[in-house]
Parts: structure tokens; C-alpha cells; sequence
């Protein structure tokens, strides 16, 4: 019996099974991490739980937490709730955090002397 590698099964099924998960879950997490994408975990073909990265999980907890209590926000909870919600602007932090992250920034100084 021939194996195929993991980026291939989880490229081509929605539902990983909880024996490819168990085998490779180095490998599944540093997917889950690196493509934010989820990956469906299920049993007999069907889904049981859903793995998220971090940052979505984050995400979709803030979310929820602001959801709950709607009817009492703040201004400045409500402005960040529609940030959160709107994709274009969440990709945008996400990248200029990635940014910081990885030294791509030039301080107010460095900037300004271009």
C-alpha cells in the first residue's frame, strides 16, 4: 500500500481522518499555522471537530466575546468590531503585524530622511 504525502491528502479532502492526524500532526500543525486555513478532522468520514491557527481562533473568540454583548459597546468597541469584521482591513494588520514581525519597518526617523 502507497502513501500519499499529507499536502496532498489535506489538499484534496475536506475531512482528514483522526488516524492521518494522529501519524502527522507535526506536519498538520505547521500546515494549519502557515496556510490559516482550517482542516476538518472527522471519523467514518464525517466531521467531528475542526482544526484552526491561533490567530483565527483569536480572532473568532474577540468576535464573539464583542457579539454577546452588542447592545452595550462602546464606540471604540463597536469601531473595533467592525474592523475585526471586515476582511480587507483585518488582512491589512495582519500583514503590517507579519511586517513587524519580521523587521520590514523603518522607523518615523528612518522614514523620514527618504
Amino acid at each position: 500500500m502507497t502513501t500519499r504525502p499529507l499536502q496532498v491528502i489535506l489538499f484534496h479532502m475536506n475531512i482528514l481522518n483522526s488516524a492521518d492526524l494522529r501519524n502527522n500532526l507535526s506536519e498538520i500543525l505547521e500546515l494549519v499555522a502557515s496556510r490559516k486555513k482550517p482542516v476538518y478532522i472527522g471519523r467514518f468520514g464525517q466531521p467531528k471537530a475542526v482544526l484552526v491557527d491561533l490567530v483565527t481562533y483569536n480572532w473568532q473568540k474577540q468576535v464573539f466575546q464583542y457579539l454577546q454583548r452588542l447592545n452595550t459597546l462602546t464606540p471604540s468597541e463597536i469601531e473595533t468590531l467592525n474592523i475585526l469584521l471586515d476582511e480587507k482591513t483585518r488582512n491589512s494588520l495582519l500583514l503590517g503585524l507579519g511586517e513587524i514581525k519580521s523587521g520590514e519597518v523603518a522607523s518615523l526617523s528612518e522614514f523620514l530622511k527618504q
